[in-house]
């Protein structure tokens, strides 16, 4: 007999143990699909909130989504750099220590390099291992900061782009049109220069007839 059928119809449940079951039966109901936003706000409405609440808490909910992902990627990239100082620090400090034990094996000077290098090996590591605390909230807002400006400039160029093309684009689709440059506005004037000297020719050999 299954777990299921062994519970009797009687058995009393009490809230905490109501809340807990409701709750796993929501996430495996929507494991796979999850809920539409259309779903979320049916369901704010028959909870009675306003639409206007359930848009700010959505807002400020993605804000803080979106703060986390970017949080988790600069933790990524710190520990990432960190990784890549250590590999260099030993393949370096290796070939340092053979060279040293081949050329003069009397005196192994090659321990002033890893001591130096080894210190500021340890100071990356007290910056980049940390995941919280203020000195790490510090790092992280100023290279939110950089990111946002990284994307206002790339979105700026784009746009600069986008009107670049659209203009060609539209002179190429008027009739007779041509892209506006510097090249084109020389001919354009030289067109125009030749077309006045004939003009003036024509009408000096017919005496202004």
């Amino acid at each position: 007999m299954s777990q299921t059928q062994r519970v009797s119809s009687e058995h009393r449940y009490s809230p905490e143990d109501v809340k807990a079951i409701l709750n796993r039966a929501v996430e495996l109901s929507t494991r796979e699909e999850g809920f539409s936003r259309v779903q979320l706000f049916d369901m704010a409405r028959e909870l009675g909130l306003s639409e206007e609440v359930v848009l700010r808490a959505e807002e400020e909910w993605l804000a803080r989504a979106n703060e986390e992902e970017e949080r988790q990627q600069f933790i990524a990239k710190q520990r990432q750099e960190f990784r890549e100082h250590v590999v260099a620090f030993v393949i370096v400090n290796a070939a340092i220590v053979a060279i040293n034990l081949l050329v003069t094996p009397s005196f192994f000077w090659a321990i002033f390099p890893i001591i130096g290098w080894g210190i500021g090996l340890a100071f990356h590591a007290v910056e980049a291992l940390p995941v919280s605390g203020p000195k790490f909230e510090a790092r992280f807002e100023r290279w939110r900061r950089k990111q946002r400006l990284k994307r206002q400039l790339k979105n700026s160029a784009t746009s600069l782009v986008d009107r670049a093309v659209n203009g060609v684009l539209q002179a190429l689709e008027e009739p007779g049109g041509t892209p506006s440059g510097p090249d084109n506005q020389h001919r354009h004037r030289m067109a125009r220069r030749s077309k006045r000297r004939n003009r003036h020719h024509r009408r000096g050999r017919c005496g202004g007839c």
